[in-house]
């Protein structure tokens, strides 16, 4: 039984069944990319506006809600089980090697997957110290309860001292708005079932224009009512 002392983030979505034997070459970036939305996913649900960047050093650009900016580089692993030295019996947990990470300076958070069960680890710039070639997990750290643990650690994370000078385009910022209303439209649709007025919510939550509030709103309605039928 888990000790939810922490609470509970994230829904842990469905593991996906893509073979890991036979992907071809060509399709590996598609399975990084799987990772990034699942990122992406995890850090609203902890209230940053999340885009998928593919930037030189990092892959998500996020805002806090303070109005600053960070940027997060998402590694992904199955794992593997390390043969036991001679006389000893055989090991039972795996080993997740992530490499590539000398390459990722320019990230203030990394976030490392586990791709057979979506559990993540995340760890500020600082935490990471000397960026070495790779970085090495034991699979004990993955877990639904460290996953949650994780992402409260993380929600008043502002990221570097140093990176006020990162703004997005006013494109870009759209971006991260309508990414974040759409994976909050429970919230949205919660406040304005009260009598939060459309205007109201923007300022309050800082998602810029109203128009496209009410496009998505409505969008979502569609969804669930093509479901229903």
């Amino acid at each position: 039984m888990i000790d939810w002392s922490t609470e509970r983030q994230v829904a842990i979505p469905p593991v996906s069944e893509h073979d890991e034997e036979n992907i071809p070459a060509s399709d590996w970036s598609s399975i990084g990319r799987i990772y990034e939305h699942l990122a992406c996913y995890y850090l609203s649900s902890v209230g940053f506006k999340a885009e998928i960047k593919d930037a030189a050093g990092y892959d998500i650009l996020c805002e806090c809600p303070d109005g600053k900016f960070f940027k997060v580089e998402v590694k992904s692993s199955i794992g593997r089980i390390n043969a036991a030295c001679k006389g000893r019996s055989a090991r039972t947990t795996k080993v997740h090697r992530f490499n590539g990470i000398s390459k990722k300076a320019a990230a203030d958070l990394f976030m490392f997957f586990e791709r057979s069960s979506n559990f993540v680890v995340i760890k500020t710039r600082s935490e990471m110290g000397s960026l070495n070639t790779n970085c090495e997990i034991s699979g004990y750290d993955f877990s639904e309860y460290n996953t949650n643990r994780h992402l409260s650690r993380i929600k008043a994370f502002s990221g570097s001292a140093d990176n006020e000078y990162l703004f997005p385009t006013t494109e870009e910022t759209l971006k991260l708005n309508r990414s974040w209303v759409k994976d909050n439209m429970d919230l949205v649709a919660e406040m304005k079932a009260k009598g939060v007025w459309t205007s109201t919510l923007s300022r309050i939550l800082g998602i810029g224009d109203t128009h496209w509030i009410n496009r998505i709103q409505r969008q979502h309605r569609n969804s669930i009512s093509g479901i229903t039928k």
